[in-house]
């Protein structure tokens, strides 16, 4: 069981993830793997996951993240020969640093200015025809919503989730 997706926000990614048929998929916030190794099992048309988490010893920018800093990023994902993670804050990657993608899920640092940083650059990978996904929309005790709220972008929230997302046109 994940402890950051409840059901309800696992089935709708899975569904939207599964929507766009991704070869590449990009998750910023692997954390242990969990999400990545769901996704890999459960849509068969993914080639590459590239999950991102940072080294133990940062510290986010909400404290409120600092007991969600994983001792082993991606370890559930981590025997699939289709994944690979990256050890490095989001907010110093640039295009240069990944690939283009059909999907992207955010769910890593929570503070506003990350979340803003990795929705512009999911947004500049993303394929026509991809999606990205955010989660933790509606929770109070992080930054999501602020971040979200200034994206003049159609992004759409799930009923009943934490879950929110946008197509690529």
């Amino acid at each position: 069981m994940n402890p950051y997706l409840n059901p309800a926000d696992t089935d709708a990614l899975l569904g939207l993830v599964k929507s766009v048929r991704p070869r590449v998929m990009i998750e910023f916030g692997c954390n242990y793997g969990r999400t990545a190794a769901v996704l890999l099992k459960q849509v068969p048309t993914l080639e590459t996951y590239i999950g991102i988490d940072v080294p133990f010893a940062h510290r986010p920018a909400l404290g409120c993240q600092q007991s969600e800093v994983p001792l082993y990023p991606g370890e559930h994902a981590a025997n699939d020969p289709r994944f690979s993670v990256l050890l490095r804050d989001s907010r110093t990657l640039t295009k240069a640093d990944l690939e283009p993608c059909d999907a992207v899920f955010i769910d890593g640092d929570h503070s506003e200015a990350a979340v803003l940083h990795d929705s512009r650059l999911a947004r500049e990978l993303v394929r026509p025809g991809g999606i990205i996904v955010w989660h933790d929309v509606g929770n109070r005790a992080v930054e999501v919503d602020r971040a979200l709220d200034q994206l003049a972008w159609p992004i759409t929230p799930v009923a009943n989730t934490w879950i929110a997302f946008w197509r690529a046109d």
